[in-house]
């Protein structure tokens, strides 16, 4: 693959990269970090590219989301970040798409951190169940678990946040 080719196709994907590695790494200097290893390792391995332009989402996507955990299990954090920020940083419009955000994502992050990471990739990195069990290298019945425990604990979040909205 050509370098001209390469830095258009990456260019094309790098918001939506910058947001799933965001959501995974928890602030925007490690997030860039690791786009900018994602660029370097995808740019070392281009060779192995196959599928052509039409695979490259999906394959520099793999590559950054590996990047991340890689981060992230190197220095044993959480998943710590302000909506407002997140808001800003994926350019929301401001009103109630603002609102809906921030209070869905304090739930979030109100759950356990392999809950997170598990909404973190299948709503943000659009990524499969069993692509989000081999990425976390745990078993597909557990990331079904995890999703539907998170489902569940937002559920009764959002529940309690109505109710208590309405005394």
């Amino acid at each position: 693959m050509a370098e001209d080719e390469f830095l258009r196709l990456l260019k094309t994907e790098e918001g939506k990269l910058f947001r799933i590695a965001l959501a995974i790494l928890g602030n925007e200097q490690d997030a860039w970090d690791s786009l900018q290893l994602t660029a370097l390792k995808a740019w070392n391995k281009r060779n192995t590219l196959k599928g052509g332009t039409p695979a490259f989402p999906a394959w520099i996507k793999k590559i950054l989301i590996n990047q991340s955990l890689d981060i992230l299990k190197a220095r044993n954090r959480q998943i710590p970040i302000d909506p407002l920020e997140m808001i800003s940083i994926i350019d929301l419009s401001v009103t109630q798409n603002e609102q809906a955000f921030s209070i869905i994502w304090d739930l979030v992050l109100e759950l356990g951190s392999e809950h997170r990471k598990v909404i973190a990739l299948r709503y943000l990195g659009d990524l499969s169940l069993i692509e989000i069990a081999s990425e976390l290298g745990i078993s597909l019945g557990t990331v079904k678990s995890r999703l539907n425990t998170a489902h569940t604990r937002l559920r009764q979040k959002l529940q309690d946040n109505s109710a208590k909205g309405e005394s």
